[in-house]
């Protein structure tokens, strides 16, 4: 992979981050790590994805009703995905691919959900178990969307709230992820220039993805969103079963 050529892929995350509301490092992780490790891919997205999660903070206004009320969430998925980080550092990091392709099946699958009948409420210790779950898994696939929308799919969360819910646990499993990739002396001179060479382009999309975002029928966008996923999944799970049927020399 030559050195610029992950950019048209942050290029293209951004801009469907910024068309949906989210969806940064689940695009752009799973297509990343068809052309390099998952180590390699999450150090990369790091700097990119905090500052795309930075601007959609800053632009939502709900977001201190979020934190007064979900807050274990966002808190202890700091703790998880450092925890996360800490794991993906220091084991073969490639069986995380297949984790990363069942976490696009269930988030494909979760657009099928319905929303419950009733609210149903979590205690505040059951926010924090979720929030650490979420950590765990955005250190070790970067990922970890899919499950928070069901969360909020089944509490029946208010829209204005759980985006606002979101993008705050997305920012905190990224400082827990960057506090891991620090520790462990984890980021290399070349990623780092890597990923800040890619802030201008990234931002570009992500503004270009906001003003489509008002202009375009978001159902015809989501279903060939889903359809690259179903096939990025697809093949990460064919990479992963030729890697695993593959004979020990």
């Amino acid at each position: 992979m030559t050195d610029f050529a992950f950019i048209p892929i942050l290029m293209l995350a951004a801009f469907a981050h910024g068309a949906l509301g989210f969806g940064f490092p689940l695009i752009s992780t799973p297509l990343l790590v068809l052309l390099m490790d998952m180590r390699a891919a999450v150090a990369l997205t790091l700097i990119p994805t905090i500052l795309i999660n930075l601007v959609s903070i800053l632009g939502e206004r709900h977001w201190r009703q979020a934190l007064r009320i979900y807050w274990p969430i966002p808190v202890f998925t700091v703790v998880g995905s450092l925890t996360g980080t800490q794991v993906l550092l220091s084991v073969d990091p490639e069986p995380f691919r297949l984790l990363l392709a069942l976490v696009l099946v269930v988030y494909l699958l979760s657009d099928r959900l319905h929303r419950s009948e009733r609210e149903r409420r979590v205690p505040r210790w059951g926010m924090a178990l979720l929030g650490f779950g979420l950590g765990m898994l955005a250190g070790l696939t970067n990922v970890f969307a899919p499950v928070i929308v069901i969360y909020a799919l089944v509490t029946r969360m208010e829209p204005v709230l759980m985006v606002a819910t979101f993008n705050l646990s997305f920012m905190t499993s990224k400082l827990g992820q960057l506090g891991g990739f620090l520790l462990h002396d984890a980021f290399t001179a070349d990623t780092l220039e890597l990923a800040f060479w890619a802030l201008g382009p990234v931002l570009l999309s992500l503004w270009l993805g906001i003003r489509v975002r008002r202009r375009i029928d978001h159902d015809t966008y989501r279903k060939v969103l889903k359809a690259a996923l179903w096939v990025i999944a697809a093949v990460l799970i064919g990479d992963w079963m030729r890697g695993a049927w593959r004979p020990v020399p």
